[in-house]
């Protein structure tokens, strides 16, 4: 069945290599678009309603554990962001607390740099704008994972 909402109209959606009428959310789903630039179109990209859109961001805070890497993590520190299907070139914006493992209580405030083993809350900064849900609000939805040279660096929560 074909919907639309303003310009943009839903031609056909497949879940499992059936076509059907509706896909629910968190659903992996082929949908097909009409009426819309496909050069706007991204992997990751969110479909939603008008009404009711999601938020998107391009700088937000994640608690992260720093897996045993080779450099330091410094302000500045660039790398590629992955997010469910998003792969996005990023920046450790800012090196925000480090904190102990366990307990989560803070151990130093900006911290000049990250080394293997450590958590911290961090800011990164994307260059485009990504949506994202908070681990609060879902926790599988809320991890990321920063990548750097080919090798993952450090994994955590929105």
């Amino acid at each position: 069945s074909t919907q639309s909402t303003g310009g943009t109209m839903v031609k056909s959606i497949t879940v499992n290599d059936k076509n059907v009428d509706y896909a629910v959310a968190g659903e992996q789903c082929i949908v097909v678009l009409g009426g819309i630039d496909q050069t706007k179109l991204y992997t990751g990209n969110v479909l939603c309603e008008p009404q009711s859109r999601i938020r998107s961001t391009c700088k937000f805070k994640a608690r992260m554990l720093v897996f045993n890497i080779e450099l330091p993590i410094t302000k500045g520190f660039p790398v590629d962001l992955h997010y469910q299907t998003v792969n996005e070139p990023a920046v450790i914006s800012r090196l925000i607390s480090t904190h102990n493992k366990s307990t989560g209580e803070v151990l130093k405030s900006k911290p000049r740099c990250l080394t293997k083993n450590q958590v911290a809350l961090v800011e990164i900064k994307c260059e485009r704008p990504i949506c994202l849900e908070l681990s609060k609000d879902n926790k599988s939805l809320g991890r990321i994972t920063c990548r750097y040279g080919g090798n993952t660096i450090a994994a955590g929560m929105v």
